[in-house]
Parts: structure tokens; sequence; C-alpha cells
């Protein structure tokens, strides 16, 4: 369970419509990550409230989801994630890595290279927080009900990261 006794902070999402619960959920997200030295994140997943905070504290990014496309900015969304790997301070992945096969490469890379690796996650919520320490540096988890099917207020729980 998602509980402070086994390491979960939780974090409190408000009330509001859909694009309002995204931004705080990207801001519970994006703060994981290191707030110095930090110039590229590789963003495996594309969310486009993720990208927009990155922006908001003036953070490059590189999108990269496997459908490809474009974001919101015009931007083209790569789709190797690990030919990206070499150009980017850190990596903040979608917990669907687990499904699809590309989450032990970025583990792997996190773990040889102490870059940090920061999880966003309903699928594999459960399972991700089990690999902090071993590549994974933060994982904020949402367990079902997910933080867009209501517009009532929700919760998120990190692990790990900036406190």
């Amino acid at each position: 369970p998602h509980t402070p006794a086994n390491g979960a902070r939780p974090y409190a999402l408000p009330a509001g419509s859909s694009l309002h619960k995204s931004r705080a959920r990207a801001r519970a997200v994006v703060d994981l990550l290191p707030v110095t030295r930090l110039r590229t994140v590789l963003v495996v997943g594309v969310v486009n409230s993720l990208l927009e905070r990155l922006r908001t504290r003036g953070v490059g990014y590189i999108p990269c989801d496997l459908k490809g496309g474009t974001t919101e900015w015009g931007e083209p969304v790569r789709t190797d994630a690990g030919a990206e790997l070499e150009h980017c301070d850190a990596i903040l992945a979608s917990g669907m890595t687990l499904g699809n096969g590309t989450f032990e490469p970025l583990l792997a890379h996190a773990a040889a290279t102490g870059k940090p690796l920061v999880m966003f996650a309903q699928t594999g919520s459960a399972v991700l927080p089990r690999f902090l320490g071993s590549g994974v540096s933060a994982v904020c988890a949402e367990p079902y009900p997910f933080f867009w099917l209501d517009g009532g207020p929700g919760v998120v729980h990190r692990y790990g990261g900036a406190q």
C-alpha cells in the first residue's frame, strides 16, 4: 500500500478541471527532479503538462513516445528513447515503460550513469517504488482512481526525490 510506513508521501491534487488537475500532477512529478545541474530531461511518455512544467522551470527536454507525433508546441516527438539517453541529464518516464519493454534499458542507463530517473506511474504504481535505489531515484505513483476521472480532489504518492 502507498503509506508513509512504506515510504510514500501523499501529495494532494485539488478539485477542478482535468487541465487544472493535470498541471497540479505535473508539479508533483517534475518537482521530484533535482533543481540544480539540470539542463535537459528525456521525457519518455509525452504528457504536455509535464513538458509545460519543465518549460516553466527553464529546463530543456527531449520528448519521446513510441507513437511519435508533435508536442503542443509543434516540437517533434522522438520514438527511440535509447538513442536519446546520451543527450540528457535526467530521465522522466511513464510507468507504461514497464509493459512495452523500454523500462529496463532506462533503468540500466540510470544505474550505470547516476542520472536521475523519475517515474510517473499509473501503470506499475505499486511496483516502481521497489526500484528506488536500483536506478530509480523517485516515483510519483497514482493508483486507481486516476486524477482525471472526475473533477474532485485526488492524491498521488511520491517516493524519493526532492523533499
